[in-house]
């Protein structure tokens, strides 16, 4: 009789842990799929570079530009109407001084592209754009 309620009471302990884990990954998939639905721009560290802000300018069309700031401590990011921007004027500090850095995104191919203080950047809608950054 006491092997039986054992057994019973670990099946109920089995049975608990299973539900309660497959709780916590739809939580994670439904966290990513809300990330995934954001437009705008994300800028990134590359392994080995540390910097903790950085600043930059965007130009709308000929006209009207606006500067952004994002925290690099963490995950962050800038949302934007999608459509083409001029970024520049890209600065990046550490500890609230100025570190020298290269900026590139990877091509559909995977390989860098470097973000020159007049590049075009394209945000597309339900898309985070994201911008790595690395040392000089």
């Amino acid at each position: 009789m006491k092997k039986c309620i054992y057994l019973l009471c670990a099946a109920v302990v089995t049975l608990m842990v299973s539900c309660s884990t497959d709780d916590d990954e739809i939580a994670q998939v439904a966290s990513e799929a809300q990330i995934s639905n954001k437009t705008g721009l994300s800028f990134a560290n590359a392994s080995g570079f540390e910097a903790d802000q950085v600043m930059f300018k965007l130009r709308y069309g000929t006209g009207l530009e606006k500067e952004y700031g994002q925290s690099l401590v963490g995950y962050n990011y800038v949302e934007l109407q999608e459509g083409p921007k001029t970024i520049y004027q890209i600065r990046v500090f550490k500890d609230g001084e100025i570190i020298p850095h290269t900026a590139y995104v990877n091509d559909s191919l995977g390989k860098p592209v470097e973000i020159k203080s007049t590049s075009t950047i394209q945000i597309r809608k339900d898309q985070l754009l994201q911008i790595l950054l690395d040392h000089q």
